[in-house]
């Protein structure tokens, strides 16, 4: 295997020499579009070393400045005290089950507030990305189910009449395995930022700048495709 070193004010990293225990957080979605590349990654270029991933919290800004996580991965907005950068940009698509005969190639915000909705719950009781803006509108979705995991929610829909929003990315992983349908949400659903974010304590610290380069790298791919 090729020697790979990183140096970061003096410091000196060997990833296949390094027993590193990374700490990261994820979002369910961030997790399946991120996770199977950087994993490929990891195990090439540090098999040593042991991932240990969390999911995304309440909570998880904290355990990010307590030093209890040390790479947090998700959309919603960092606090000042870290920092952060953003790695691509999503958008939206729905997914719709087999039940739901409406063959529209996009929604208007009419229609999309009409349908039933599967609903992932990102925070606070709703999909932040999504309500947000419906909410700055005065709309609300007419929600069927109110589940906490994206893949599972794919699957589940799969033959009801239930239409699910999720990141465009996501959706071309999922839904063919599911059967799935997928249609542009209105236009009212723009894009939205996903960032990655570490306490300043570990932007010098040479293993920890390894590990953001091969985020980093991950993210290119995709963003690519």
């Amino acid at each position: 295997m090729r020697r790979l070193e990183t140096i970061v004010h003096d410091q000196q990293f060997s990833p296949e020499q390094s027993r590193e225990r990374f700490r990261v957080a994820m979002t369910d979605h961030g997790s399946t579009i991120l996770l199977p590349k950087l994993l490929e990654r990891l195990r090439k270029e540090a098999p040593q070393s042991e991932l240990v991933l969390s999911a995304v919290g309440p909570q998880t800004f904290d355990e990010v400045s307590a030093g209890r996580i040390d790479l947090n991965l998700c959309a919603e907005e960092v606090p000042p005290a870290l920092e952060n950068e953003i790695i691509f940009n999503l958008d939206f698509v729905c997914l719709v089950g087999a039940r739901q005969r409406m063959m529209n190639r996009r929604l208007t915000l009419k229609q999309y507030l009409r349908l039933p909705h599967a609903m992932i719950l990102t925070g606070d009781g709703h999909q932040a990305m999504v309500d947000r803006p419906l909410a700055a509108l005065g709309a609300k979705r007419r929600i069927a189910l109110r589940i906490p995991f994206f893949i599972p929610a794919v699957f589940a829909i799969a033959k009801t009449d239930l239409v699910l929003t999720v990141p465009r990315t996501l959706a071309r992983i999922a839904a063919p395995k599911a059967g799935l349908r997928i249609i542009k949400p209105p236009r009212e659903l723009k894009p939205f930022p996903y960032f990655m974010s570490w306490h300043p304590r570990l932007t010098n610290e040479a293993a920890h700048a390894w590990l953001r380069e091969q985020v980093r790298a991950v993210a290119r791919s995709i963003r690519s495709k």
